[in-house]
């Protein structure tokens, strides 16, 4: 074993000296006191005896104290080196430590240098056009290089990164049978996958979303190309029928978005950005197709219709006013109070209105979706495109539209009579414009049956709302068309409470025209034998 020159480090240089000196001392013999001549013989025979018995018990002490201090300094040996050795250890170990984080280290600058120039390369083709797409470039970048290192965060703690490489971590495609995104949660898709087999029972897919599967599958082709996403190279795009299914299901049920997640494997926040997404596709895209107003042959025959079977001539229309409770606005709350159904559910109530003109077959022809409920059915006609742009140009010239007593009696819209103690002429007419009414009336009741989102309120912002139902509506008409039943358990009964207006009465030769209508029902035998 090999000793410094200098055993004892602990020791301070005093404390050293002080022990060189007392084992210098110990090794020296002593001397005589110089005492002779003092006294006689025998004393200083006596003193002789005395002095060698000193003598003796002074050596015996030195060799004493020469073993203790021999074994200080053994013990004190044996301690400096158990410091060595565990100061040895604890830099070994240091070592160990600083080569495994640089190890780590140059894992993760290897791994980063792999996202970003195999990024750059995908990305500098489009940063070569306009500054515009340079720009979205760039973005893509900074967002994939911050995905990046949150890899290379989960690579440094699990170390399992170095096997992966980076393209396959980038695009979502590893080779490892379990790898998934980075940024997706995992959730299960069966539903959706079942649902969307060919082989899935049709009465089922009916009940789940309100329509049969051709209906269903002709909604996707006709906005495939208006919802239809890009896969990216960071994570592939939801489907087209996906993503109809999701606003669809969720507009038929009225579910909260948290089911909608479940049902369809999606995010909460994915799901209601697919519903307005979708909404708005369907207000665009299919509304001017599927909701318009009539041609005039499509006039002439819906009058016919109504005639044959009402008795009532020039009948284009039926048009009616519901109301869609919803949550308190933070804006202009006032406007959207609803006095009567507050009134009669004793409850404080909000909404808005949607007024719609059906044919003779309760499809939809005209809608003004929006206006605040506490707004009364006249005065939403007025702020209506039908009042203000139709009746104005005179589309509406010779033809009729019939509306309830909330209405006024108009050039172009016919209401009932709204006075007690009728005749039966005037009883007689009164039962065949509620027949007509009643087109709308069920029209609706289908449209919030068919529709069950309409029948709560909804959280969907007011700026987002008329899409929504305007997309109602659209669908509304689809199935419709297509002859789609509907369930008699999905029955919703509306219950929207008329308030005749002031000036129920705003044309004189409309008043003249309708008692003439109501003269030939009774006279020339049209009104049958109801009012006998």
């Amino acid at each position: 074993m090999e000793i410094s020159a200098f055993p004892f480090p602990y020791l301070q240089d005093d404390e050293c000296s002080h022990f060189l000196g007392l084992f210098q001392d110990m090794d020296s013999s002593p001397s005589g006191f110089g005492l002779e001549g003092f006294g006689n013989n025998n004393n200083n025979n006596d003193h002789t005896n005395k002095k060698r018995s000193r003598k003796d018990d002074d050596e015996a002490d030195a060799v004493n104290g020469k073993a203790a201090f021999g074994d200080i300094l053994a013990t004190l040996l044996l301690l400096d080196e158990e410091a060595k050795q565990q100061q040895e250890q604890w830099d070994f170990e240091s070592n160990q430590d600083k080569s495994l984080l640089e190890a780590n280290h140059k894992k993760q600058v290897k791994t980063m240098d792999g996202y970003y120039n195999q990024l750059q390369g995908h990305y500098s083709p489009a940063g070569e056009g306009t500054d515009g797409s340079a720009s979205r470039s760039k973005r893509a970048r900074k967002t994939a290089v911050a995905v990046a290192v949150s890899a290379v965060a989960i690579a440094d703690t699990t170390g399992s990164a170095a096997s992966v490489p980076a393209a396959d971590i980038a695009s979502g495609s590893g080779s490892g049978p379990s790898h998934r995104r980075l940024w997706v949660k995992e959730r299960t898709t069966d539903w959706w996958d079942r649902v969307s087999r060919p082989d899935f029972p049709e009465d089922e897919f009916r009940r789940e979303f309100r329509m049969s599967k051709s209906t269903f599958n002709l909604i996707c082709e006709e906005l495939d190309t208006t919802v239809t996403k890009k896969n990216t190279m960071l994570r592939d795009a939801i489907p087209a029928p996906k993503r109809v299914g999701v606003c669809v299901w969720r507009l038929a049920t009225g579910a909260p978005l948290r089911h909608v997640s479940e049902r369809f494997g999606l995010g909460i926040s994915t799901c209601h950005k697919l519903v307005i997404e979708v909404c708005r596709a369907i207000y665009d895209v299919l509304m001017p197709k599927y909701l318009r107003w009539p041609s005039d042959q499509e006039i002439s025959s819906t009058k016919s219709k109504f005639e044959s079977v009402h008795k009532i001539p020039n009948v284009v229309g039926s048009i009616y006013t519901t109301h869609i409770p919803i949550i308190a606005p933070k804006v202009h709350v006032a406007a959207y109070f609803n006095k009567r159904h507050t009134e009669r559910n004793q409850k404080t109530s909000y909404s808005i209105t949607v007024q719609g003109v059906v044919n003779a077959d309760g499809i939809f022809t005209d809608v003004c979706i929006g206006n605040p409920g506490s707004l009364t059915d006249d005065q939403i006609l007025e702020k209506s495109s039908l009042s203000r742009q139709r009746a104005a140009r005179g589309m509406l010239r010779d033809s009729w539209i019939v509306g309830n007593s909330g209405f006024p009696l108009t050039d172009w819209l016919l209401v009932p009579y709204a006075r007690q103690n009728l005749t039966w002429t005037q009883h007689a007419f009164n039962e065949s414009v509620g027949e007509i009414q009643g087109i709308a009336t069920e029209a609706f009741q289908r449209l919030k049956g068919r529709w069950a989102c309409l029948q709560k309120r909804t959280e969907v912002k007011l700026q987002d709302l008329p899409y929504v139902l305007g997309a109602c509506c659209v669908l509304h008409n689809i199935c419709e068309m297509r002859n789609e039943e509907m369930s008699p358990e999905l029955k919703f009964e509306v219950f929207d409470d008329v308030a005749v207006p002031e000036n129920n009465i705003r044309s004189a030769t409309a008043v003249n025209t309708r008692d003439h209508i109501s003269h030939n029902l009774l006279h020339r035998g049209l009104a049958g034998t109801r009012t006998l």
